[in-house]
Formats: C-alpha cells, sequence, structure tokens
C-alpha cells in the first residue's frame, strides 16, 4: 500500500532564508526520492499551502513562484493566523478545508505548526527554541511560536527537529515524549559536485568573469565571511569587536564580510559597523543570488559565526561544503553540528573570538588541515540523506 504524505508549504514565499530554504530543499528533496527507482510507488507527495493574510484578504491564493516545478499542489485558503485559531473549539471550516486535501495518511507541518487533521497522522517540525531560551532575542511575533505549538501538541503524534541538542530542549519545555521526537540533520544548497577539490586555490566559478565584476567586493582582498540574517542571536556586534581587536593586534590586510538581510533590531549592529576604526573594512551585503553566494564562500579565508544559539546552523554546513576553515559558538546546536571539525569558543568572550581569527591567518597549516576536516565532514550532510531520514519518520509513525 502506497504512502500518502502531504507536506506544508506555507513558508515558501518571498526571499527564501532560514525555514522557507529549509521548506523547499525538503520538497525538492522527497519528489526526487519518490521517483527514484528505489522509492517509487512506496509513497506519494502531496503539497499544501495556506496563504498569508494580506493575499488572502485580496482574494490571492495562487501557488507562489518557488512552487510552480510541483503539479500536486492544494491551497487550503486560509490563513495560518485564523486557522491556528479555529482549533480552540469545535467548528466546520477546519473539516472543509481538510477535503481539499486527498486523504492523506499523514500531514507535515513545517513551520512550528501543523493543520489539525481528524484524519491523517499529524508531523509538527520545531526550527529551534529561541522564543523560550532566549525570547528577548526574537521578536514578540516569533514569541507567538509557543502559544501555537501548545496548541497544535495536543493532536502532533509526532515532532521532528534536526538536532539532539534540540531535541532534549523540546522534550524538557514540553515534556514531549523523547521516543516521538526525531532528527533529521539539514545541508547545504551547494551540491558538492560544484565544488573545487582545492578550496585554497577556487576553479570553480559559480559565475562567469563578466558578472563577478558586478559583485560589490574585490575578491583579490582576503576576507572573513559571516552569512545570516543580521539580527540580536547571531552575535554580530561580538563578532564585529572581535575583528577589530584582530586588526589593532595584527594589521593583516583581512576585511570582513557580513551577508544577510537587516533583521530584528537590528540597529545596533549598525552603530557597531560606523563605531568601527574599520568601519571601511567592513562589507554589509543584503540578500544576494546564489551563485554570488558561492563566490563568496568559495573564496573566503574563513568562516566566523559566533550565534549565541542555533537550533542547526545550516550557514555552517554550507561553508563546510567549501572546505572552509570555521569558527563558531560552542553553543546549542552547533558543537553537535560541527563536532571536531572547526573552532568551537564561548560567543561572550571576543578576545578568544579574535584570537582564532589570528590563527587562521597566520598558521597556514592549521588552516589548511581545518579545511581538510570542513570537507570530511560536509559528506555527512546531503538533502538526499535528510528526505531518505524524513521519509523513515513518516513511516515510523504509519506503522
Amino acid at each position: 500500500m502506497m504512502l500518502k504524505v502531504c507536506v506544508d508549504a506555507t513558508a515558501i514565499r518571498g526571499q527564501l532564508s532560514g525555514i522557507g530554504f529549509y521548506n523547499l530543499s525538503l520538497l525538492r528533496a522527497l519528489n526526487e526520492l519518490q521517483h527514484s527507482q528505489q522509492f517509487q510507488g512506496q509513497f506519494s507527495l502531496q503539497i499544501y499551502y495556506q496563504p498569508g493574510l494580506k493575499d488572502w484578504c485580496q482574494g490571492n491564493w495562487q501557488k507562489k513562484h518557488h512552487l510552480a516545478e510541483f503539479t500536486d499542489c492544494t491551497c487550503l485558503p486560509l490563513p495560518v493566523t485564523l486557522s491556528d485559531r479555529l482549533v480552540n473549539f469545535p467548528n466546520p471550516i477546519l473539516n472543509l478545508l481538510e477535503k481539499r486535501l486527498d486523504k492523506p495518511d499523514l500531514i507535515h507541518g513545517i513551520d512550528h505548526y501543523i493543520f489539525p487533521s481528524q484524519k491523517a497522522i499529524n508531523l509538527l517540525t520545531i526550527h529551534d527554541l529561541t522564543f523560550l531560551k532566549f525570547p528577548e532575542f526574537v521578536p514578540p511575533i516569533v514569541q507567538r511560536y509557543h502559544q501555537r505549538i501548545l496548541r497544535c501538541l495536543p493532536f502532533a503524534q509526532g515532532i521532528l527537529t534536526f538536532a539532539e541538542s534540540t531535541k532534549r530542549e523540546i522534550n524538557e519545555y514540553y515534556q514531549f515524549p523523547l521516543e516521538r521526537i526525531f532528527v533529521t540533520p539539514q545541508a547545504s544548497r551547494y551540491r558538492g559536485s560544484q565544488l573545487s577539490t582545492e578550496p585554497s586555490s577556487p576553479k570553480n566559478k559559480f559565475i562567469n568573469e563578466s558578472l563577478l565584476a558586478t559583485i560589490p567586493y574585490n575578491f583579490a582582498v582576503p576576507y572573513f565571511l559571516f552569512v545570516s540574517t543580521l539580527e540580536p542571536r547571531k552575535n554580530v556586534v561580538g563578532l564585529i569587536e572581535a575583528f577589530n581587536l584582530f586588526k589593532q593586534v595584527t594589521k593583516a590586510h583581512h576585511q570582513l564580510v557580513l551577508i544577510g538581510q537587516l533583521g530584528w533590531k537590528y540597529e545596533p549592529i549598525l552603530t557597531a559597523i560606523a563605531n568601527s576604526a574599520y568601519q571601511d573594512q567592513i562589507h554589509r551585503l543584503a540578500y544576494v543570488p546564489n551563485q554570488w553566494l558561492g563566490e563568496f564562500y568559495q573564496r573566503a579565508t574563513a568562516f566566523v559565526y559566533p550565534s549565541f544559539y542555533e537550533g542547526f546552523g545550516l550557514p555552517v554546513v554550507e561553508a563546510m561544503n567549501f572546505g572552509l576553515p570555521i569558527i563558531t559558538a560552542g553553543a546549542g546546536s552547533l558543537p553537535e553540528v560541527m563536532g571536531d571539525s572547526g573552532v568551537l569558543v564561548d560567543p561572550q568572550d571576543t578576545q578568544a573570538l579574535a584570537l582564532a581569527l589570528e590563527k587562521i591567518v597566520s598558521d597556514t597549516d592549521w588552516r589548511d588541515h581545518l579545511r581538510q576536516k570542513s570537507l570530511t565532514r560536509s559528506k555527512d550532510f546531503s538533502w538526499e540523506n535528510t528526505a531518505r531520514k524524513t521519509l523513515e519518520v513518516y513511516q515510523s509513525l504509519i506503522a
């Protein structure tokens, strides 16, 4: 009997990052899996999405362009904001919406919420617990995830997350049984076949030379790279302070490149850049195309990610794919993701971070050793592997 799974795609809209990127990558990998020779006939993938509140009010229920590649895609024409509230009391609306789905065996909610199916197994994804552990790092709209999760837990048969550390936190905060919390690590947007085997001397070009000239950075100048949303949780101010110390001590030519959209409470980050004696050597780029980002990963001296807390830490895995030496925080899931392949520092210790930057630059043998460790560790992460593990979760819940 073929297993029918229905996966939420509501997070796939706008400029993708974080949850939206995970959502689309998982769907693509599951779609490839269902058509593979090994799994053909074992499961079928259906996709559903709910419109945003603004789109719903305007009658715009069409699927976003990112979903154009998927044929079996169904709209549940009610925003999550409303369907989440309706679960509090009996009503016919949710049952009517569920009838739009093709009687799936399992429904998988991607973004801290799952449509309350009465007939299917319900699997809920929780990315991290920042809103509980560090509420000062997230805006009020994200802090509401806690109440949303509490409303979903009574009808969730399983929870999916991305690291063992997050699994333990979910069990601790929500008393959800450990045996029903499943871990499926994420992976990079860049396939290993795209990458140069000698990361210290890039041979792979993600864009041609003429387009390379349009990128607002002179790649002849060495740099440290940070990639993520610019917000308090990512400890970007601490990174800038460590970079200032590094420059004071070494007088090295290295610069700092920050790639990411401005997030919640970003103002102190811009202030730290403006107040830096090396502000002309700190480069901030907003959202960039994947090809541009690939070039920045490919050419960096090291990747630096001193985040205070992560439920997984996807940028670290992407940097591993390029064989980058990595300096990251010994906090949250990051030590688990890194293994022994990089440098872990206390995110509160800017002096230790500055010393790590200095050693990366001065000790070429150590830097090359870290490059090789990164490449080796990167082989543990692929979207095919994520899809296979996710399918195993589906099958275990149905059994």
